[in-house]
């Protein structure tokens, strides 16, 4: 004697199940995909070449290192506070470089 399998098919398609789609739900989703991409920018790394004096990358350098040291804060963070507060900078670098023109 055989046992007869019986397929099962999937139950019908109920519309409750659907989520339904508004402004402040699709609002929800874009705010939610823009944070995650905002996370995932302040923790992409990468890796960049400049040529400078040696003397700047030498200070550039004990910077990093005495920070590191102080703070045991990973290099990759002290570089980026560095990079970060250099930036905040800029416009005073900018006016000291034009005056030199």
């Amino acid at each position: 004697m055989t046992a007869n399998p019986q397929r099962m098919s999937p139950p019908p398609m109920d519309d409750d199940d659907e989520t339904e789609v508004t402004r402040e739900s699709a609002a929800r989703e874009w705010s939610r995909r823009k944070q995650a991409e905002q996370a995932a920018a302040k923790t992409a790394m990468t890796r960049r070449s400049w040529y400078t004096r040696a003397t700047a990358a030498d200070a550039f350098q004990a910077a990093v290192d005495d920070i590191h040291h102080a703070t045991r804060a990973p290099k990759h963070e002290v570089v980026a506070a560095l990079l970060e507060a250099a930036v905040k900078e800029s416009d005073r670098v900018r006016a000291r470089l034009a005056s030199h023109k």
